[in-house]
């Protein structure tokens, strides 16, 4: 039974290309008939939601192993194009929108991301050939995450069928196409993501500060700065530790999403405004600062950094001297400032 819906409608893609969906005597905005993995898809394919559509297309569970060699990493990764099929019944049109993301190992000469519309009038191409810029594989590269839209009218009482594919190469340097709230409406910015990561929901509740994930070298350094700071007759209250990548994530695209939509008065994106308005104040994110995104590699993300004030040290010691007296340092004291890393 798997796959049934979409062998039935995609494969060949007879269904789309045999005609017209039965014409309504009402309005009827578009509707998702079915999501899926595709037939002849070589795996790892995982989606959630029916409105709202998240999926992840392509094998990623294990960094690669061999970057400063190259060496072939058998078992590691599928050959072949990972594909998932969104198909939707256009009735009398509107937008699908949605946002993307690639992660890789790889170059885009080798490991790629596609995504496209078939219709009954021909393929509509969306992004050709995402990939990592040049020819060096076995680099972690993540590409920025794009929103984009696209109007359904043309193709009024019809099916189309949103495809999104990665390439993997079975070099075992694994890639990832990421689909971020497919939704259909009529405004073009689609909703903020829903936050299903345990970590990231935590820090969404208000849990923001958490010590347990740091590595064993920043905890020792983070516990001698408290208690060199105390014993100095100061205090040190830390503002952040460890972060969840999709947490960073979040606030990258609450903002993005503000950025877009706070200047739109239509009626049909008065929803995404108001949730991504409350989202930006809650997270006291300022305008004049776009957060960093969301990097398994940063510091935060790795558990080797803290964000702390230091606060009445006295005259002669200084964030440096605390910090040096502790094995600790500050990577950019101009820019960050409260930014503490194990030496």
């Amino acid at each position: 039974m798997r796959h049934l819906v979409l062998i039935g409608i995609v494969l060949g893609l007879a269904a789309i290309h045999a005609g017209p969906v039965v014409a309504l005597d009402r309005a009827v905005d578009a509707t998702i008939s079915a999501a899926d993995e595709m037939p002849g898809s070589v795996g790892y394919v995982t989606h959630s939601g029916t409105d709202v559509i998240n999926a992840q297309i392509g094998r990623w569970d294990t960094p690669y192993p061999y970057p400063d060699t190259g060496k072939y990493a058998p078992g590691l990764q599928p050959t072949g194009y990972s594909s998932f099929a969104i198909v939707v019944d256009v009735n009398d049109g509107g937008l699908a929108s949605f946002r993307y993301r690639m992660q890789t190992y790889d170059a885009g000469k080798w490991d790629w991301f596609d995504i496209f519309m078939e219709t009954p009038t021909g393929t509509v191409p969306i992004v050709d050939h995402l990939g990592k810029p040049g020819s060096q594989y076995g680099t972690y590269w993540r590409s920025p995450t794009v929103t984009t839209s696209q109007s359904l009218d043309t193709w009024r009482d019809q099916r189309v069928c949103f495809i999104f594919r990665v390439m993997q190469d079975g070099w075992g340097d694994q890639t990832v196409g990421e689909l971020f709230g497919f939704s259909l409406n009529t405004c073009d910015i689609p909703p903020l993501t829903p936050i299903t990561d345990p970590a990231a929901i935590a820090f969404e509740n208000g849990n923001r500060v958490v010590t347990q994930n740091l590595t064993q070298a920043t905890l020792t350094g983070l516990a001698c700065m408290r208690s060199r700071v105390t014993a100095l007759g100061g205090s040190m209250p830390l503002s952040s530790a460890y972060r969840p990548v999709a947490y960073q994530d979040h606030l990258r695209e609450v903002w993005d999403t503000w950025d877009a939509v706070h200047n739109r008065q239509e009626t049909e994106c008065q929803a995404v405004r108001d949730v991504a308005l409350a989202e930006f104040q809650s997270h006291h994110l300022l305008r004049t600062q776009r957060p960093a995104a969301g990097n398994p590699n940063a510091p935060h993300a790795r558990g080797i950094a803290i964000d702390a004030t230091l606060i009445d040290l006295p005259a002669g010691e200084t964030q440096d001297t605390v910090a040096a007296f502790c094995g600790m340092y500050r990577p950019w004291p101009a820019n960050d400032r409260v930014h503490y890393q194990p030496q």
